[in-house]
């Protein structure tokens, strides 16, 4: 029987597919925001053209929604806005800050999970002892019909919370080029302080029309008219991430002040359980975890915008440099 050669598409699957499986078994778990940077060399997109990569669009994160987090709603909503550098940095910078968005947002989906799970006992507990009260004739099925209905909207939150931790784990497999295999522990990074005061909107255009070789690159090749739109969308863009890191930090201390609220409200709250009285102690528990959930988010925000800074910049977007100490002024 004469041997078949294979197809060359066959061929090149099959080597994709091995090549993936390799990349599976070096990819360490747990992983660092470090070690998946360091993915982004090798990605596909790295080497599209730009409108090739147009065609093929980044599906948007699950949480880490910084516009709208930056604006509290108040903006008219637009993803768009999450996305401000692809014509200003080069792919390869534009795959590490996927990266550092996809990686975000898995821990934003872990963090949100631990707060429905919570929120889901919360809702059990009344709703198991109602039951058991209810055989001994103190409640009725309408007083458990009632309870249930409300755990199974919880319940069904937790379901998509779980659900969302796997989507947002496939999403950073994709983003580190490993689609076969999806990294189940992170390692969060040590994010430290953020800088108190910023460069200005000149100083930062000067520094990214200085050091920044593959916007220099794109100018050079562009007409003066496009040069011109290339220089304000610089400016437009630097001016919209330091505005966001104004209010990012204003954000940042609101929510230190609702988590010390929030941790004084559950202590009282565990006292008065331990004390056989009536008390909110599963719900005081639920909104401490959404505080601290919102926390995170406005930290991962900031190190992000403080990322794009960077890339404009011709930096690398992380680690993020520690915020240089004023000089103390001597006394004359």
């Amino acid at each position: 029987m004469p041997r078949v050669k294979p197809h060359a598409g066959i061929i090149l699957l099959y080597g994709l597919l091995l090549t993936s499986f390799t990349q599976a078994a070096e990819v360490p778990d747990p992983i660092s925001l470090d070690q998946a940077l360091n993915y982004a060399q090798g990605h596909p997109r790295t080497q599209l053209a730009a409108d090739i990569a147009q065609r093929h669009p980044q599906p948007e994160p699950l949480y880490l929604d910084c516009h709208n987090l930056a604006y509290n709603n108040n903006a008219t909503p637009d993803r768009q806005r999450d996305q401000l550098l692809p014509t200003l940095i080069s792919p390869l910078e534009a795959q590490r800050l996927e990266i550092m968005q996809r990686f975000f947002d898995v821990l934003l989906a872990d963090s949100s999970a631990v707060r429905d799970n919570e929120n889901q006992a919360v809702y059990y507990i009344p709703l198991d002892r109602t039951r058991t009260r209810m055989e001994l004739k103190e409640f009725s099925e309408l007083d458990v019909a009632e309870l249930d209905a409300e755990y199974q909207v919880v319940r069904q939150q937790t379901s998509a919370s779980i659900a969302s931790q796997r989507l947002t784990r496939s999403l950073l497999a994709q983003a580190i080029n490993n689609p076969l295999k999806l990294p189940s522990d992170l390692n969060p990074p040590e994010i430290g302080e953020f800088p108190s005061e910023m460069p200005t909107t000149e100083e930062l255009a000067e520094a990214s029309l200085q050091s920044n070789t593959w916007l220099d690159d794109r100018r050079d090749d562009a007409s003066s008219d496009e040069r011109a739109i290339i220089d304000m969308e610089l400016r437009q863009t630097i001016i919209e991430l330091l505005l966001r890191l104004d209010i990012f930090r204003v954000a940042a201390a609101r929510a230190e002040s609702e988590i010390l609220w929030r941790d004084y409200y559950l202590e009282r709250s565990r006292t008065l359980y331990e004390q056989e009285v009536k008390s909110d102690l599963g719900d005081a528990m639920t909104q401490q975890s959404k505080a601290r959930l919102q926390k995170q988010q406005i930290q991962f925000c900031r190190t992000l915008a403080l990322a794009q800074l960077n890339a404009l910049q011709g930096k690398p977007v992380w680690p993020l440099p520690k915020p240089e100490k004023k000089k103390e002024e001597k006394p004359e």
